[in-house]
C-alpha cells in the first residue's frame, strides 16, 4: 500500500520551471524523449496529542517522540513523442519516488516501495483538436490545485485523491485541449479496484478508508471497488497575469468493506457516490516576483445503502501568497480552513484551521532549500481514542510542526 505522504503536493505552481529544465534524451526526426521529475528531502518534526489518531504510534505517529526524514512527493519521469504533420502520439511513464523513513502510516506496518506507478498512459493528438490519452494519469481536475506554495504544508484539506479520479487515477481516458489562452479538459474514469480511499488527503482531516474488516484474527485486507466516473476542467490565463479555473469530478458505484481510520465508522459501503467542485485564482503581480492565489472547494460522500455508513458534505478554502524578495529568495504562506458536516447526525464531522509559513532560498535554477513550519488546530469528532482505547469522542489536537529540506528539479 503506497504511503499517505504520497499526497503532499510537491509540483505546486512554483515549480513549473521544471518542466523547462526537462533533460533531453534523444530528438531525431521528429521523435524525442525527455526526462523531468524533483527529488526532495526533508527533516520533519511533529507535535500531535498521542490522543489523536494523527499522533498516536497505533495510527500515524506524528507525535514530539520523534523525528522523521521525510520524501514530500519526489517523482521522476520519462516524456515519449512522435510528430507526424498535424498529429502526434504521446506516451509517459513516471513514477513516484519514495524513499521516507516512515513505514505506511496507516498504522498496519507495510513498507514503503522505492517506486510507484504516477502515471503511465499512451495516447495521440492533434494540433487543432488536442490530445486523448488512456492509462494511470493526472485529472484535469488539478488545474484548479492553486492556493498555497509550500513544499509540505499546502493543499492538506483538498479532497483530491488518486483513488477517486481527481487528482491522477488508472484506467482513465482524459481529452484535453488549449485554445489560445482556454484550457479545456474532460475525463472518463472506468472500473478500479482499490485498497484505500483518501477523503481530504487522508494526513490530518476528512477521513481514510482502509479496505477491510476486523475479525477474530484481526484486520482481513479487501479491495474497494469502484464502477466509474468523470470530470473535467476550464482553465483561462488572461495576458495580465490572471489564471482563473474551474472542476468537477464524480466516483459512482463504490462498494466494499472498509475501516475508517480517523473516524470511528467501520462496515460496508454500498453503490456510494462522491462529488466534488473547486473554483480558483491566481494573479502574479511584479512579473511574477508577487503571487497570490486561492481556492474554494465543496464536496460531497454519501453511501448509497439503506443503513449508510457516511453521508458528508464538506466545504473548504485555502488562500496563499509567495513574494521573491530577491532573485533567489523567496518568503510565502497559506491559511486553509476545512469543515465537514455529517449528514446523518446533523453535527459538525471535523474541523480544521491551518496556517503556514516558509522560507526558500534558490542557488541554482534547479533547486531550492527550504524551512517552514504550519501551525494546525484539528477537531476530529466521534473519534477513536488511541491512547486510551475508548470508546470514539470528540477529539482536538493542536500543534507547530517544523521542516527542514532540499529540492532539485529537473
Amino acid at each position: 500500500m503506497k504511503s499517505l505522504f504520497k499526497l503532499s503536493t510537491l509540483a505546486v505552481s512554483i515549480f513549473t520551471a521544471s518542466q523547462v529544465n526537462a533533460i533531453e534524451l534523444y530528438n531525431n526526426e521528429g521523435t524525442e524523449l525527455t526526462m523531468y521529475g524533483a527529488i526532495a528531502a526533508q527533516v520533519s518534526k511533529y507535535d500531535y496529542d498521542k490522543s489523536t489518531p494523527m499522533g498516536s504510534d497505533d495510527a500515524y505517529g506524528l507525535n514530539g517522540d520523534s523525528t522523521f526524514i521525510e520524501d514530500p512527493g519526489s517523482y521522476v519521469g520519462f516524456d515519449i513523442s512522435h510528430t507526424q504533420g498535424k498529429f502526434k502520439g504521446v506516451a509517459k511513464i513516471a513514477f513516484d519516488v519514495n524513499f521516507g523513513t516512515q513505514t505506511d502510516v496507516n498504522g498496519y506496518g507495510d513498507s514503503l516501495e522505492a517506486l510507484t506507478a504516477r502515471q503511465i498512459y499512451a495516447g495521440f493528438g492533434h494540433e487543432d483538436f488536442g490530445t486523448v490519452t488512456i492509462g494511470r494519469q493526472e485529472s484535469p481536475y488539478m488545474k484548479t490545485d492553486k492556493g498555497y506554495y509550500s513544499y509540505w504544508a499546502g493543499g492538506l484539506n483538498m479532497m483530491q485523491s488518486d483513488e477517486l479520479g481527481s487528482r491522477r487515477s488508472p484506467n482513465t481516458v482524459v481529452w484535453q485541449n488549449d485554445f489560445d489562452n482556454l484550457y479545456v479538459g474532460l475525463q472518463y474514469q472506468a472500473r478500479r479496484d482499490v485498497e484505500q480511499i483518501a477523503f481530504g488527503n487522508g494526513l490530518n482531516f476528512g477521513s481514510f478508508i482502509v479496505g477491510g474488516s476486523i475479525d477474530a484474527n484481526g484486520l482481513t485486507r479487501s479491495k474497494i471497488k469502484i464502477k466509474d466516473g468523470f470530470g473535467g476542467a476550464l482553465a483561462y490565463t488572461f495576458d495580465f497575469g490572471t489564471y482563473l479555473s474551474a472542476a468537477y469530478n464524480q466516483a459512482n458505484d463504490i462498494n466494499g468493506d472498509f475501516i475508517d481510520i480517523l473516524g470511528s465508522a467501520t462496515g460496508t459501503a454500498d453503490n456510494a457516490e462522491v462529488k466534488q467542485y473547486a473554483l480558483a485564482a491566481e494573479h502574479h503581480f511584479m512579473d511574477g516576483a508577487i503571487s497570490v492565489s486561492g481556492r474554494y472547494e465543496h464536496f460531497e460522500a454519501k453511501d448509497g445503502s439503506n443503513s449508510p455508513i457516511f453521508d458528508s458534505k464538506t466545504d473548504n478554502f485555502g488562500l496563499g501568497a509567495n513574494f521573491y524578495f530577491t532573485e533567489s529568495m523567496r518568503i510565502y504562506g497559506s491559511y486553509e480552513y476545512a469543515k465537514e458536516n455529517n449528514n446523518l447526525t446533523g453535527k459538525t464531522q471535523s474541523e480544521a484551521n491551518i496556517y503556514n509559513i516558509g522560507f526558500g532560498w534558490a542557488p541554482v535554477a534547479w533547486g531550492e532549500v527550504y524551512l517552514e513550519s504550519y501551525y494546525d488546530d484539528v477537531q476530529l469528532n466521534d473519534s477513536i481514542n488511541y491512547e486510551t482505547g475508548a470508546a470514539p469522542a470528540d477529539t482536538e489536537s493542536k500543534g507547530a510542526h517544523f521542516f527542514l529540506g532540499a529540492a532539485v528539479f529537473f
